[in-house]
């Protein structure tokens, strides 16, 4: 809590009467006494004093009206950048932090809210037609209209802390739209280059229910999992229909079941956060409910609990599925760049977490963090600190727009999430028929009509209006909306007598700043489990320590429960049968029962081993065996949460590094730090081994299969030596991966650097070799198919062949042969050199490196991070010219695919820049009994969107980059001592 002398005669003008007693005044000897006997430090409750001569130290830049304010607000800048807010009610809190947010991210908030309410074409539509269709696959989820109905909800609400969170969205938005009208009215200035293609004139003002679309758009974009599921079902359903068909002649049948190899789902990393799901075999003690009819507090139930007669898999129309992927924006082009998805919606999103207890950490309590979201300028989260009085504390990260914090700590508990890949939608094949003038869809045997809804969206160029249109939507009532065909901005009239609808949780009214607002307030982990309850969508594993010496990890969402007959499906036993993750027939017969009960949902608190971690990875190890719906029964129920998993492999080598510094003593930030930083390439240690044996046998053809040793006979000398320094260069590998572009690179990072970079280019030739004839057969592109399941494939080919359908000829995985060269069958040894040559090759051609001298094969040259505009202008990308030409095209990365320090080049092409998500933010905190919880902290960026601001990019270039934590001001004489500049809000 923020600490005040009450004098007012030792105020200056500005200061005097900032704050009312009201309760304080009776805590000022001893406050005084301790803070005089502490220092500033983290003991006790005193971190220093507002006085009026420590707040003189920092100039006053700002004094400001603010808008029916209860008390006075300060907000003191510090040197990186941060905003300290210190109130005397929430109230007042959430207007100054509208405001400031608002100075410092206004064009990113609108642009957020436009992207979740689907009207970005009011800024872009005339510019771009392709942004209309982005509007229209937004407005599918209704995001705004469902914001709507929870605010009307909560405003509704006897509920004392509805009430106050009610409050707090209304007086955020004011905070917001008086700053707005003060950029309008000149007061404040932007950015040129921001001013060039975003317009405040237009900006319409703020609303507790934007702020509510933006909570709503973040749990969409990190839980959303139809495109994978339509994906999986069309790959399933053409390699199904080709290759396990009866009678066809060879080579085809020769793959019969490839159909079960390519739906692997057991990871090359097998490490769970926890063995088993809680309390099946006997009570935890972690969580005693009974879990919750699916019922929301709007009192309406959005369970089924009807059942039908058990049906087989449904057969999709191409046509359709080709139809319902038009749903999935995708990147659109305006005269000023590249602008998209890309910088709000992070396909596979990830994220490390992972906390150490006492007994493991000298005493205390560690948590460490790293969120890998799209890279982005400005950066995806808002650091602040909010002070309020008699009330709570918390620093952390904000998303711009919403009020508090989502993810950092109040003293007393820290907190951090990962997203948990629950599996909490699903798909539907609906059968559609004529019924009294409209149509019907058929639901347990009766006829039940299609509901329409209409949407208006407004074009024009940044704000400006120019033309509207009006397009309807479908939905089916028990399930969700129906899947529309979306193309040169309009929605195609459906045809035919089958239509795609989805079910989600997230599309109903849900109330997870409630859950935000309880977890800012909670004093131990066991509250902080209980404020969780109300988080229903957009899972998380939430990792979380306490300064009382417990550690904690919880995914608590709103899980369905499915009926048996939705889990039927078996590779081997039942290929016709249904999964969650395939679409599921919509008559009924594969509907929810009601909530998965929290008993259940994957979590701990303070485990023997004594540390918890998590990465997108399965928690309790249910595909481990290959088979996700084979789990226990608890209640009678068999136990389902996803299959939709990362591949382990970061939390593999977590565990190992954690497990490692456990052995040598107490665990400390400093080792956190070490292992947030670690760039070894998980999958070169995995699979590197078994590249070396097949090149050991162009030395010695005796050791290869028959075609393996065939194929070595026709090479050259040249060939042979280059295939023979390959080996050498991966024999040597450290699987560190440098980017070891800079001058003063060591020998052994460039010979690191050359071999990730052979490494990677052999991986995707290897994959494009063995994958793409089987794939291309069907029709299938490999682009569509993510590096998790890649890296799945090429594991169980070398590593666990005989899990795999078998050559008769080869003896070897059939997937590795080429279906459509003649002879024997091809080994996976013969194609594992065949790509060490093609990458090679490659690496010498002009495309690569333009040199078969492996010297020049720097890592960095290649793969290299942008962190793309939120707008449309090419100046706001970092970097930039002032960087200089060896910057052009990006930062140079550490690191491939699957590394703890997120850099995925990914291998579905040769273009090695990191491709998809990065860390957008590194968070470490320290918990020690009776003091408050201290943070060390990265941010890639800067706090203020303004390329005239010292604070611009300065996180970035002082922190970030170099991977160097700061220590985040939190006590209030570290504030004072690192301050830069204050505001006085009146």
């Amino acid at each position: 809590m923020n600490k005040v002398i009450q004098d007012t005669a030792f105020l200056p003008r500005e200061i005097s009467g900032t704050l009312s007693l009201r309760g304080r005044a009776r805590r000022w000897s001893w406050i005084v006494a301790v803070s005089l006997a502490a220092g500033c430090g983290y003991s006790g409750t005193s971190e220093g004093e507002l006085t009026a001569e420590s707040l003189r130290r920092i100039p006053l830049t700002e004094d400001l009206e603010g808008n029916g304010l209860h008390h006075r607000v300060h907000m003191v800048r510090d040197r990186y950048g941060i905003a300290h807010i210190y109130a005397e009610d929430s109230d007042d809190a959430a207007y100054a932090q509208g405001f400031v947010t608002a100075h410092d991210r206004l064009p990113q908030m609108d642009l957020l809210r436009r992207f979740g309410s689907g009207t970005l074409s009011e800024l872009f539509g005339a510019i771009d037609p392709s942004v209309i269709d982005t509007d229209l696959q937004m407005r599918l989820h209704r995001l705004r209209p469902v914001a709507a109905e929870s605010l009307a909800i909560m405003e509704a609400s006897t509920d004392p802390v509805d009430k106050a969170i009610v409050r707090t969205l209304h007086r955020y938005a004011d905070g917001v739209n008086a700053y707005a009208a003060q950029l309008v009215g000149g007061h404040f200035s932007l950015d040129p280059n921001i001013n060039a293609v975003w317009e405040p004139r237009t900006f319409t003002p703020w609303s507790p229910v934007d702020s509510l679309v933006l909570g709503r758009f973040q749990a969409l974009s990190l839980s959303f999992s139809i495109e994978n599921e339509l994906n999986l079902t069309e790959l399933y359903q053409r390699l199904h229909a080709v290759y396990d068909a009866p009678g066809q002649p060879q080579p085809i049948a020769d793959r019969q079941l490839i159909s079960r190899d390519l739906m692997l789902l057991a990871p090359p990393a097998r490490t769970s956060t926890i063995d088993g799901f809680p309390n099946v075999d006997f009570d935890t003690g972690t969580r005693s409910d009974a879990g919750r009819a699916w019922k929301r507090r709007s009192g309406t139930s959005r369970a089924s609990t009807n059942t039908a007669a058990p049906t087989a898999r449904p057969e999709i129309p191409a046509e359709l599925l080709d139809n319902a992927r038009t749903v999935f924006p995708a990147d659109f082009h305006t005269q000023l760049g590249t602008f998209g998805p890309h910088a709000f919606m992070a396909p596979r999103a990830g994220s490390n977490n992972w906390a150490v207890g006492p007994a493991k950490a000298g005493g205390k309590t560690l948590l460490g963090t790293d969120q890998h979201l799209q890279l982005s300028n400005p950066s995806t989260f808002y650091p602040i600190h909010i002070d309020i009085d008699d009330d709570t504390e918390v620093l952390g990260v904000s998303f711009p727009g919403i009020p508090g914090i989502v993810l950092g700590t109040n003293g007393d508990v820290a907190w951090s999430g990962t997203v948990a890949y629950h599996d909490v939608n699903d798909i539907y094949l609906e059968q559609v028929s004529s019924c009294g003038g409209g149509d019907c869809v058929t639901f347990h045997g009766a006829a039940v009509p299609i509901e329409t809804w209409q949407e208006t969206i407004r074009i024009g160029v940044f704000g400006n209006i120019l033309s509207e249109r009006t397009v309807s939507y479908e939905r089916v009532p028990h399930h969700g909306p129906i899947l529309p065909t979306i193309r040169g901005g309009n929605i195609e009239p459906r045809a035919g007598n089958v239509a795609l609808s989805v079910k989600y949780t997230g599309y109903y009214p849900t109330f997870e700043l409630r859950a935000l607002w309880d977890l800012s307030r909670a004093k131990t982990i066991d509250q902080a489990f209980g404020a969780l309850r109300n988080f229903s969508f957009g899972g998380q594993n939430w990792t979380m320590i306490d300064n009382r010496g417990n550690i904690g990890w919880t995914s608590n969402v709103d899980v369905p429960l499915r009926v048996p007959n939705a889990m039927t499906w078996d590779a081997t036993t039942n290929p016709g049968g249904n999964a969650p993750w395939f679409i599921l027939p919509g008559d009924g017969s594969a509907e929810w029962q009601e909530r998965l009960s929290s008993r259940y949902v994957p979590h701990a608190i303070n485990p023997r081993s004594g540390y918890l971690a998590t990465a997108n990875s399965d928690p309790v190890g249910a595909t481990f065996d290959n088979n996700a719906l084979n789990q226990t029964t608890a209640d009678g129920q068999k136990l389902y949460v996803g299959v939709g998993y990362a591949p382990g492999l970061r939390l593999e080598r977590i565990s190992t590094l954690l497990e490692g510094a456990m052995a040598r003593g107490p665990v400390t930030l400093a080792d956190f730090a070490t292992i947030q930083h670690d760039s070894e390439s998980t999958v070169g240690r995995k699979l590197s081994g078994h590249v070396l044996d097949a090149l050991a046998s162009v030395a010695d053809p005796a050791t290869a299969p028959a075609d393996a040793a065939a194929y070595i006979a026709t090479f050259s000398d040249e060939q042979r030596a280059q295939l023979a320094d390959a080996r050498a260069l991966l024999a040597g590998w450290s699987f560190k991966t440098p980017a070891a572009v800079s001058a003063d690179a060591s020998a052994a990072q460039v010979r690191d650097s050359a071999a990730t970079t052979l490494f990677n280019t052999w991986m995707h030739f290897f994959i494009a070799a063995t994958l793409d004839d089987e794939l291309t057969l069907v029709g299938f592109d490999r682009q569509r198919l993510d590096d998790s399941r890649l890296v799945r494939l090429v594991y169980a080919m070398l590593e666990e062949p005989d899990t795999l359908v078998q050559s008769t000829k080869s003896h070897q995985p059939i997937l590795c042969d080429r279906v459509d060269v003649g002879g024997s069958d091809d080994s996976c040894t013969k194609m594992q050199i065949w790509a060490m040559l093609a990458a090679l090759d490659h690496l010498a051609s002009a495309d690569g490196y333009g040199s078969a001298n492996s010297q020049a094969w720097r890592w960095g040259a290649k793969h290299r991070s942008l962190i793309a505009p939120l707008l449309p202008n090419p100046g706001l990308a970092l970097p930039n010219a002032s960087d200089g030409p060896a910057f052009l095209g990006g930062f140079p990365r550490a690191g491939d695919t699957f590394v703890i320090n997120r850099a995925d080049a990914g291998w579905n092409d040769l273009d090695f820049s990191q491709s998809s998500d990065g860390a957008a933010q590194r968070f470490l905190a320290e918990g020690q009994r009776g003091r408050r919880i201290k943070v060390k902290w990265q941010i890639p960026g800067g706090t203020i969107f303004d390329s005239r601001s010292p604070h611009y990019r300065d996180l970035l270039d002082t922190s970030y980059l170099p991977e160097q934590h700061f220590d985040a001001p939190f006590a209030t004489c570290d504030v004072l001592d690192a301050g830069e500049e204050r505001w006085l809000l009146r």
